[in-house]
């Protein structure tokens, strides 16, 4: 997490040492004093603290479920034995619908950063990265015992149940074995951020926005059938995507707490199967029990994905990752790339665009976006499955894995016409990468021609056409006048 955001998360940390402690220090001391106290911190007012915990939280849901992505992407294999391949999926099957719900949440901070007219905020550090805010390095990592251990940790709730309480020093250990932080979970964020909302002293009612109702991101947009676990390979673990739209303060709190409930807040429901907790734990409690079965038979459910795989390019093999250095995966990383820029950017159109036909000057325009964003999805899944098993290195047997790297900027355009010139743009890269695979790669030909037939401009074409037969009309009549 970049510096410029640390600096301020000082004030809701319940480290005793550093920057946070001297904060909470010189808070009690005020106290002591009789001196009027506000956890407000420095350099804020409340609206814009409130704008920056959500911020926050958008940049740790957005990382969650990049890591969650990538974890269940290294699981199965052709090395896995038959008999065992039903119950690898299964654990594959419980991190992917995670990781879909924690897009939910990504896209629901997304809607109530809009309702009190704050900025979109779709960015995350690149890996590896570490902060005051969480209990381990943040990296692009296989599944192991460790790695599932962290993620128990970062959504586990304050008070563990009692069925599993015993279990908890020996987990929190094995979680934090890599380093010594001392963390705030990420329920506190989330408390925090539930408490200052509630507040008609620190969120005055005049302050929230509902008229972005419309342009904010509803379930019926990116539900797509996840309702009440309807979809995935074990009923009772399977994901029910939570989009919450908000056009008052009540339902802004009411979509945190929803959020919490299900992910990384978990009290009430730390009991509960549905929770990202209890389904973390569960897969924890699976690869335990088999690990002393593979270790004995010699094999791994795991592929051996690289930590932290990097695109080819300047600084790639520093400390920011391991560069992809076998030339096809290199070209499949830099493709991967490309279209996780033209989801982000697809994704941060459809926040431009109503779903109200009478605001909008094109209606059907927000369906148009939201088919190319579902569509880039599965395009970074059919890229993912190519890298996975593709070396990293000529002469190494591990593999590459999907980089997920951050394009350069998240800055988009303000006119209408230069968003879908963007589009354009990036379809336009990914047709010369694409060229270059076909041309030269073995690896994923079937499918580099399907996205190649699938990428046409035609849409996009007619769009622009049409802005600039507008934008000629208003010059003549100008003209005229």
């Amino acid at each position: 997490m970049r510096p410029r955001i640390l600096r301020h998360l000082g004030a809701i940390s319940r480290v005793s040492t550093g920057p946070a402690g001297e904060h909470r220090f010189h808070a009690a001391q005020l106290a002591v004093r009789g001196a009027p106290t506000e956890d407000l911190p420095d350099e804020f007012s409340w609206h814009d603290y409130a704008i920056f915990l959500l911020s926050t939280a958008a940049e740790i849901e957005h990382s969650l479920m990049v890591q969650y992505l990538y974890a269940a992407y290294s699981l199965g294999g052709p090395q896995v034995p038959k008999q065992h391949r039903d119950e690898v999926l299964c654990w594959q099957q419980i991190i992917l619908g995670i990781a879909k719900e924690e897009m939910g949440h990504l896209v629901t901070v997304q809607n109530i950063l809009a309702l009190l007219g704050g900025p979109l905020h779709l960015d995350r550090e690149d890996y590896p990265w570490d902060s005051q805010f969480y209990p381990y390095k943040f990296v692009l990592e296989p599944v192991s015992k460790v790695s599932l251990a962290k993620y128990v940790v970062a959504e586990s709730p304050k008070d563990w149940p009692d069925s599993v309480e015993h279990e908890r020093a020996d987990i929190e250990r094995l979680a934090r074995q890599d380093t010594d932080q001392v963390i705030i979970p990420v329920h506190e964020l989330y408390d925090k951020m539930i408490e200052v909302l509630s507040s008609p002293k620190h969120i005055p009612d005049e302050l929230f926005r509902p008229e972005t109702y419309r342009s904010q991101a509803s379930w019926d947009d990116w539900g797509r059938g996840y309702a009440k676990r309807a979809r995935g390979a074990v009923a009772d673990m399977a994901p029910d995507v939570l989009v919450k739209r908000a056009a008052s303060r009540a339902e802004a709190v009411a979509a945190l707490k929803a959020i919490a409930e299900q992910g990384e807040a978990v009290t009430e429901t730390a009991d509960s199967v549905s929770s990202h907790f209890r389904r973390f734990l569960h897969v924890y409690h699976e690869f335990s029990k088999l690990e002393e079965v593979w270790t004995t038979e010699g094999w791994s459910p795991v592929l051996p994905l690289a930590h932290n795989p990097r695109a080819p390019g300047l600084g790639s093999s520093k400390e920011g990752g391991i560069a992809i250095e076998h030339r096809e995966a290199s070209w499949w990383a830099g493709l991967f790339n490309l279209r996780y820029r033209m989801l982000l950017a697809y994704l941060a159109h459809a926040f431009r665009v109503s779903d109200d036909p009478a605001q909008s000057t094109a209606p059907g325009r927000r369906g148009q976006v939201l088919n190319r964003v579902f569509g880039e999805m599965y395009n970074l899944k059919a890229i993912a499955s190519i890298l996975t098993a593709l070396p990293l290195k000529d002469d190494l047997e591990m593999r590459a894995g999907p980089p997920f790297e951050m394009p350069y900027t998240l800055s988009f355009p303000i006119a209408e016409p230069a968003f879908w010139q963007l589009h354009l743009d990036l379809i336009d890269a990914s047709a010369a990468q694409i060229a270059r695979i076909q041309h030269c790669a073995t690896a994923g030909q079937q499918y580099a021609q399907a996205l190649s037939q699938a990428d046409t401009r035609a849409e996009i074409d007619v769009i622009l056409q049409a802005s600039h037969e507008r934008s000629s009309l208003r010059r003549r009549v100008g003209g005229v006048r």
